[in-house]
């Protein structure tokens, strides 16, 4: 039996593909076929996220057993800074992205307008 070799993915892919799945109100299979990754590969990322933002504490919180009154001490957010070139490079992955969706709706709209305009045909 042929295995398929592991695909790798750049650096903060994984990142930008939840993000966007987070920042639309589409589901996992509709991001992961508009990046062009399998649909498992995508939601084990979602998966592995949500996991580590419910086990680590949010930024701006005290530790527990902290005794100081008023203390205000704050942890550092663990998403680093991003890069321009990563920042640029991110958009461009996502505008190709919507370029693909794009696509497909007018594909889709197309297909309703000619079958609107055989229905309406047919009723006749």
């Amino acid at each position: 039996m042929r295995t398929r070799p592991k695909r790798v993915y750049e650096a903060g892919f994984a990142q930008q593909a939840v993000a966007l799945l987070q920042r639309t109100n589409r589901s996992i299979p509709e991001v992961a076929r508009s990046l062009g990754i399998p649909i498992a590969t995508l939601r084990n990322w979602y998966n592995e996220d949500m996991a580590r933002k419910r086990a680590t504490p949010k930024a701006g919180t005290v530790a527990k057993g902290s005794t100081a009154k008023g203390s205000t001490a704050t942890l550092p957010s663990a998403v680093p800074a991003e890069t321009l070139q990563q920042k640029v490079l991110r958009l461009e992955q996502e505008n190709a992205a919507l370029l693909r969706q794009n696509a497909e709706l007018k594909v889709d709209r197309d297909i309703l307008k000619k079958a609107a305009a055989f229905f309406v045909k047919e009723s006749e």
